[in-house]
């Protein structure tokens, strides 16, 4: 990579990117959905609303991991750039101690939302603080592994296990939180890290170069388009289904989940098309953050996004439970849970202003920053004589 590539950009080495802010909320508001159908409706109809709800199912999620990726890139710039162990050692265990916090409080959420993804989150976090002086073509590389090794580990490994890829695990015994992470749970490691990895590696560029941005959309575009149209044509317009049409159901739902852009199970066409959608989701956003990013019609997004661990938290709690007790449990209707997944994020706006009013960060943001900040262990040095 060249060094104008990995140089820091103006505006995006120092201080918040209003753009990751807004992309963060977006990636939350769009997590929000696909956890509230899946938690508050049985109902699949009307069928034109599901599928546009679909749309958003796991690359909402894989945007969440991949601007986890840029994060880190632009946490590590410095260290990196300034080739000093020490530093490099520093950020290592900056990460590693939010990456704990996350996988504790992760697996403390699970026991109340049973779709979390803030433990794997903290693993993925400390898988790539190993990684943060690689080069971005070997990320790439083991990126591009951890996605083509998924079909064996769904297949080939449950099946040795004598597990099912479908039966959660969230048992808190080692070999329960190893199933769980690489094999069996909602986000399993392999392909998942690929996410954090590619945003790690476009983390890396100069995001203020808007000819660049425009690069990578078109490329988020072109991933998309692939993605979909290899499966509509495997699966729909004769290949697959021709080759499997005289063959037992089996074998065509076989043919569908190897070659589908479903997020369960997460085949390669999936990381593709989930990647490409980051990709726009983080571009657009960038650009709107550059050119509006002060006005205040934004400013409730930017702050949602700020806090979005939190509001992460307060969806699988109080968002989840208070249909239930306005008297409007589940099951409901889709339009109905859609209806109220767009004045939870009204409500998660407001909220989000007005905290950040009052505080620099979210109550969830400001535990974690007190409890993994950078600390000086080392004994002070006496005062040097007058």
């Amino acid at each position: 990579m060249s060094a104008a590539a990995t140089a820091p950009a103006p505006g995006v080495a120092s201080g918040r990117i209003l753009g990751l802010d807004i992309a963060r909320a977006l990636a939350i508001f769009g997590m929000i959905t696909v956890n509230f159908r899946a938690k508050l409706t049985e109902t699949e109809e009307p069928a034109w609303l599901l599928r546009l709800v679909e749309q958003v199912d796991g690359r909402a999620a894989a945007t969440f991991v991949f601007l986890a990726g840029i994060g880190v890139a632009l946490l590590t710039r410095r260290s990196r750039e300034s080739g000093d162990p020490a530093v490099i050692r520093s950020d290592r265990w900056l990460i590693w101690r939010r990456a704990l916090f996350l996988f504790v409080i992760g697996l403390a959420f699970r026991t109340v939302w049973n779709f979390d993804i803030l433990h794997f989150y903290g693993v993925y976090l400390f898988a790539i603080a190993f990684l943060i002086t690689q080069p971005s073509n070997r990320l790439i590389a083991l990126a591009i592994a951890l996605t083509v090794v998924f079909p064996a580990l769904f297949y080939v490994v449950p099946a040795q296990l004598g597990i099912s890829f479908w039966d959660t695990n969230d048992g808190l015994h080692p070999r329960d939180l190893a199933i769980d992470i690489f094999f069996q749970g909602f986000h399993p490691f392999a392909p998942w890290f690929a996410f954090m990895l590619f945003g790690f590696v476009v983390g890396r560029l100069d995001l203020g170069d808007r000819a660049l941005r425009r690069r990578l959309l078109v490329t988020g575009l072109l991933l998309v388009l692939v993605a979909e149209a290899v499966a509509q044509a495997l699966l729909e317009y004769g290949g697959l289904k021709l080759a499997f049409g005289l063959a037992p159901r089996a074998a065509i739902e076989l043919a569908a989940e190897s070659f589908g852009t479903d997020p369960y199970p997460p085949m390669p066409l999936f990381v593709v098309a989930g990647t490409g959608w980051a990709l726009i989701v983080a571009m657009l956003s960038l650009g709107i953050g550059e050119r509006w990013g002060s006005r205040a019609w934004l400013t409730p997004l930017v702050h949602a996004g700020q806090l979005a661990l939190s509001v992460y938290i307060f969806h699988g709690t109080i968002g989840a439970w208070a249909p239930g007790w306005v008297g409007y449990p589940p099951p409901q209707s889709l339009a109905w849970v859609l209806g109220y997944c767009v004045a939870f994020y009204a409500a998660t706006m407001l909220i989000a202003t007005l905290w950040r009013r009052a505080f620099a960060r979210g109550p969830i943001e400001t535990v974690m920053r007190w409890l993994t900040k950078k600390r000086q262990w080392h004994r002070a040095e006496p005062a040097p004589a007058q």
